[in-house]
C-alpha cells in the first residue's frame, strides 16, 4: 500500500502508530507492522462497536484524507470505513464518507451512510440536505419530499426549504401542493423572486395563463433582469401575443441596445407577423449598437432572400463571405449566384469552405448539383469519392448521393456496393435504407425494395417518403389498399404541402374505385406539381375510369409534352392511340 505523506505529519503519524498499537489492541505484539494489523482487522468481524477508540479512527482518518489527497479514492474509502469500525459515531467521519462516495460516483453508497448519519444525529441539517439531493438525484423523489418536510419542521422559518419542496411537488405534478409551498415561502418574504418566479411557472404549466402573467410581472417589479424579460417574452410567444412579445424585447433594447437576444426575438417576432420592414429596421439598429455583426448581417441577408431581393442579400453578404470566417455567408452567396446562373462564381466561392467548417456537406452538394447541370456527372462522382476518402469527412448523406448518382449512371453494382459499405457504419441510419430501396426498385427486384422500406419505418416510423413509396407501390400493385391509404394519409398529416404525396393519395383512391375523391386529389396535387408528367397521366386515368374521354386525351397529351424520356413518350402515345380508336 503506497501513502505518499508530507514530512511534517510524519512525527504526527508515529504517535498515531504507537497510540493504535497500545489503545486499539491490548494482546497487539510490540513488533507486529502496521499491514499486518490492517489485514488482522480486515478480516475481523467480532469487534465490538461498544469499545470505540478515537484514536484508532482518527489513524484511519489521517489515512483515508492522504489517500483522498493523492486521489486514490478506493484506498480513501476503505480508511474511513475502517476509522468508524473503530469509532462508528465518528461524525465527522460519517459526513467525509458520503462525500467521498458522492466523488467516485457512488451515490446509493453515499446514500445509505447518510441514513446512518442522520439515525445517529437526528438533529443534524447538513445530513439531511444532502441526502435530500442524492435522493432527487437518485430518482427517490417521494424520500426527498419526506426530507424536506422534515427539515421544515426542524426550522419553519427557512424560506429556501420551501421553495426546494415546491419545486419537487410540481415535478411530481403535485400542483396544489406545490402552489402552497410556494405561497409559504412567500409569507416568509414577501419579496422572494423565486417564489413568485416558481408561481409563474406553476400557473404556466396548470395553464393559469392570466395568474401565470401577475406573478411574472411582480417577480419583474421585485428584481428586473433581461433573463427573466426574455422568460416573461417567450410565454407571451406561446400565447401568440405578439405586442406583448414586442413590448418586452424592446424595453430591453431600451436599456440595452446591444443586446442580440432580445434584437434577434423581435425580429422573430416581427416575421411572425410579415412585418419584414419593421425587423430589418431593427436589424440595422441592432447592428449600429453590436461589434459582433456578422450574425445580424446573415439574418438581414436572410429576410432579403425571403423577399426574393437576392442582389441585395448579395450586397450584404459579399463583406463577410469568407469561407474560413464565416461559411454559412458564404455558402448562402454561392446558392444566391447559383440561383443567378453565374456558376464559376458560385464554384470559387465553395472551393473556400474548408473541410469539417460548417456548411462544408451542403457545399459538397451544391458543387455536385452544379456539375450536373452541366453534364459533367463524371466530375460529381469523382468529388464524392475522393470526399469519402476522409473519414473525418464521411457522412450518410454522401454515401446516399453517391449512389444516387451511380443510379442515374445505371451503375447499379457499384450502387449497392457504396450502400452496403455504408450499412455496416452506419446500421441504423433509415436515409441509407431508403436510398438502397430506390436502388432495388431501379433494378426491377420491388420485394426487396419493399422489405427495405419496412426497415425504413422500422427506424423512423415518420419517414414521409418510405410512406409514400409503400402506399403508392401496393396501390399500384391493387393490393393492401387500405394499409396504403393509412401511409398515405400518415404522410400527408406530416408534409400536406406535397404534390407527389397528394397524387398517391389519388392513386390510392383510383385503386378502390373512389373516383371523385380521387379526382380532388389529384387536382390538389397538380396545383402543388404543376409540371410533373406522371401526375398528368394518372388524370388521363381517373378521366377514364370516369369515361371522360376528352378529358382524358387532354391530360394524356400534356403528359406526352412533359416527359423527357422516349419510352415515357412512348406509353402515352399507344394510350391516345387506343383512346382515340374508340
Amino acid at each position: 500500500m503506497n501513502l505518499a505523506m508530507p514530512s511534517y505529519s510524519v512525527t504526527l503519524l508515529l504517535s498515531c502508530i504507537f497510540l493504535y498499537c497500545s489503545g486499539c489492541s491490548s494482546t497487539a505484539s510490540e513488533n507486529i507492522s502496521i499491514e499486518q494489523h490492517l489485514v488482522q482487522e480486515e478480516a475481523s468481524d467480532q469487534i465490538s462497536l461498544d469499545n470505540s477508540d478515537s484514536s484508532c479512527s482518527y489513524f484511519y482518518f489521517l489515512w483515508g484524507t492522504h489517500a483522498e489527497i493523492n486521489k486514490d479514492y478506493t484506498e480513501a474509502e476503505e480508511a474511513f470505513e475502517k476509522a468508524l469500525i473503530c469509532d462508528p459515531d465518528s461524525k465527522y467521519v460519517l459526513r467525509r464518507l458520503p462525500i467521498l462516495l458522492i466523488r467516485m460516483g457512488k451515490p446509493l453508497g453515499a446514500a445509505k451512510w447518510l441514513r446512518t448519519a442522520i439515525q445517529k444525529y437526528p438533529d443534524d441539517l447538513q445530513d439531511r440536505l444532502l441526502l435530500a439531493r442524492l435522493d432527487i438525484r437518485n430518482n427517490e423523489i417521494d424520500e426527498a419530499i419526506k426530507l424536506y418536510n422534515e427539515l421544515i419542521t426542524m426550522t419553519p422559518e427557512d424560506e429556501t426549504l420551501f421553495l426546494r419542496l415546491g419545486f419537487l411537488y410540481s415535478e411530481q405534478q403535485q400542483y396544489s401542493k406545490a402552489e402552497q409551498s410556494f405561497k409559504q415561502a412567500l409569507k416568509l418574504n414577501k419579496d422572494s423572486l423565486f417564489a413568485h418566479l416558481y408561481l409563474a411557472r406553476l400557473a404556466t404549466q396548470t395553464n393559469n395563463i392570466k395568474t401565470a402573467e401577475k406573478w411574472y410581472k411582480k417577480a419583474i417589479k421585485i428584481n428586473w433582469s433581461v433573463e427573466l424579460v426574455l422568460e416573461l417574452a417567450e410565454f407571451y410567444e406561446r400565447q401568440k401575443n405578439y405586442k406583448k412579445v414586442e413590448k418586452q424585447y424592446q424595453s430591453i433594447l431600451k436599456k440595452n441596445p446591444a443586446e442580440t437576444r432580445a434584437g434577434l426575438g423581435l425580429v422573430h417576432t416581427l416575421l411572425l407577423q410579415d412585418k419584414d420592414e419593421k425587423a430589418l429596421t431593427v436589424l440595422q439598429k441592432l447592428r449600429e449598437n453590436n461589434n459582433d455583426s456578422v450574425q445580424i448581417d446573415i439574418i438581414t441577408a436572410k429576410l432579403h432572400l425571403r423577399a426574393k431581393q437576392f442582389d441585395k442579400a448579395a450586397l450584404v453578404l459579399a463583406p463577410i463571405a469568407d469561407g474560413k470566417n464565416s461559411p454559412e455567408a458564404t455558402y448562402m452567396l454561392a446558392v444566391i449566384l447559383y440561383q443567378q446562373k453565374k456558376l464559376v462564381s458560385a464554384m470559387e466561392l465553395l472551393h473556400t469552405i474548408e473541410q469539417g467548417a460548417s456548411h462544408f456537406e451542403d457545399s459538397i452538394f451544391l458543387q455536385v448539383r452544379i456539375f450536373m447541370e452541366q453534364d459533367q456527372n463524371n466530375r460529381a462522382i469523382e468529388l464524392l469519392t475522393q470526399t469519402l476518402l476522409n473519414k473525418a469527412l464521411v457522412t450518410p448523406g454522401l454515401y446516399s448521393l453517391l449512389a444516387s448518382l451511380y443510379m442515374e449512371q445505371d451503375q447499379v453494382s457499384k450502387g449497392y456496393e457504396l450502400l452496403d459499405i455504408a450499412l455496416i457504419r452506419y446500421p441504423e441510419n433509415p436515409e441509407l435504407y431508403f436510398e438502397y430501396g430506390l436502388l432495388l426498385e431501379q433494378d426491377g427486384s420491388q420485394k426487396r425494395a419493399i422489405t427495405f422500406m419496412e426497415k425504413v419505418l422500422e427506424i423512423n416510423p415518420d419517414h414521409t417518403e418510405a410512406l409514400n413509396f409503400l402506399g403508392y407501390t401496393w396501390a399500384d400493385n391493387n393490393i393492401n389498399l387500405e394499409k396504403a391509404l393509412e401511409y398515405i394519409q400518415k404522410a400527408i398529416e406530416i408534409k400536406s404541402d406535397s404534390g407527389y404525396i397528394r397524387d398517391s393519395l389519388a392513386w390510392v383512391y383510383f385503386r378502390m374505385g373512389k373516383l371523385e375523391l380521387a379526382t380532388q386529389e389529384i387536382m390538389e396535387a397538380l396545383t402543388l406539381e404543376p409540371t410533373d408528367p406522371n401526375i398528368y397521366e394518372h388524370l388521363g386515368d381517373i378521366h377514364l375510369a370516369q369515361e371522360q374521354k376528352e378529358e382524358a386525351l387532354a391530360a394524356y397529351q400534356k403528359a406526352v409534352e412533359l416527359f423527357t424520356k422516349t419510352s415515357d413518350k412512348s406509353r402515352l402515345f399507344q394510350k391516345i392511340e387506343w383512346l382515340q380508336e374508340q
